[in-house]
């Protein structure tokens, strides 16, 4: 599953999207670019979950369950 999380200038979103990573025990595995895009792989609970990340837009993209549950927790 992939979901749209912010646009990467709004900094209290992305604040909350680290802080919503570290609630889950995110453990970065490897980072990268390319094409102007920022590529960040983590793993949570056991799950790979890659972070995209370019001037326009950071998404993320992983299983269903932990994406949905970050879209929920980015809400609060």
């Amino acid at each position: 599953m992939r979901a749209d999380i912010c646009d990467p200038s709004e900094e209290k979103k992305v604040a909350r999207f680290r802080a919503v990573l570290a609630e889950l025990g995110a453990k970065k595995k490897k980072e990268g670019s390319g094409l102007g895009v920022d590529l960040r792989i983590v793993y949570i609970q056991k799950s790979e979950v890659r972070i995209f990340q370019d001037a326009w837009s950071l998404d993320i993209e992983g299983p269903e369950a932990i994406v949905s549950d970050i879209v929920e927790r980015m809400k609060k």
